[in-house]
């Protein structure tokens, strides 16, 4: 059963939209509280968040931001369902990348739709990066940022580099932010092309413009793209013993 969170502190709100929802079949866990909220989405991996933005402890968009921290988390649709209507508001919410802004007083039929479309959405999403994850032959890896998704080649990402709970991924013109950590991706993409230069940064070794000698036996790889990626002397030992040099 695909299971909603709802994060409203409202109880005349709360309560009419978890009978909404359990009347079309849903599973429904609802809590007052941002923080709790999130607690409570770390724990039982809903399918869909649907937040208020105003409560106590922490705000919806405090909510959306720790749960995009969250690797396990970061992929779930959220919806912001709220009474500001100011459209500063509203560009805000969809800017952190929500899946949708949704005003208070809302009708049913509105709310129920977009819950559908986000569900369906998310549900094709999951089915092609599973079907790619379980088909290495397709030489290719699934990325999202916010609302944007690529299906992109393996031998087109030329660097990866971490930006704290984050990924920033270099492909043709594009540079997304994934929520993923570098070890994570290291360890699901092919040894045979990918490389890990140091703590921050994996290279792409099909990439590689030139190598020279570094300080205290590190090497310096530029791409050719021309970023300049640094190798510490244990990571040159292993790039060596790789490519046999």
């Amino acid at each position: 059963m695909t299971r909603i969170l709802i994060l409203e502190d409202d109880e005349n709100v709360r309560l009419p939209l978890l009978d909404l929802l359990e009347a079309e079949n849903y599973e429904v866990l609802s809590a007052s509280d941002g923080r709790s909220g999130v607690d409570l989405a770390r724990k039982e991996k809903p399918d869909l968040v649907l937040s208020d933005i105003m409560m106590p402890e922490l705000d919806g968009y405090g909510v959306f931001e720790a749960l995009q921290k969250d690797p396990l988390t970061a992929v779930i649709p959220f919806i912001f369902l709220t009474a500001k209507t100011d459209q500063s508001d509203i560009r805000e919410g969809l800017g952190l990348g929500a899946d949708d802004y949704i005003t208070k007083p809302f009708d049913q039929e509105d709310l129920l739709d977009s819950i559908q479309t986000r569900l369906q959405k998310y549900q094709r999403i999951s089915e092609a990066a599973v079907k790619a994850d379980n088909h290495p032959e397709y030489d290719q890896i699934f990325i999202k940022d916010g609302e944007s998704c690529w299906f992109v080649e393996y031998e087109k990402i030329r660097l990866l580099e971490s930006e704290d709970n984050y990924v920033r991924v270099f492909f043709d013109s594009e540079k997304p932010l994934v929520s993923r950590t570098l070890n994570y991706l290291e360890e699901r993409l092919p040894s045979r092309l990918f490389f890990r230069a140091n703590r921050k940064q994996i290279i792409n070794l099909k990439w590689i413009r030139n190598i020279q000698p570094w300080f205290n036996g590190g090497l310096l790889v530029t791409l050719k793209d021309d970023n300049k990626v640094q190798m510490s002397r244990r990571a040159a030992q292993s790039f060596k013993a790789v490519m046999g040099i």
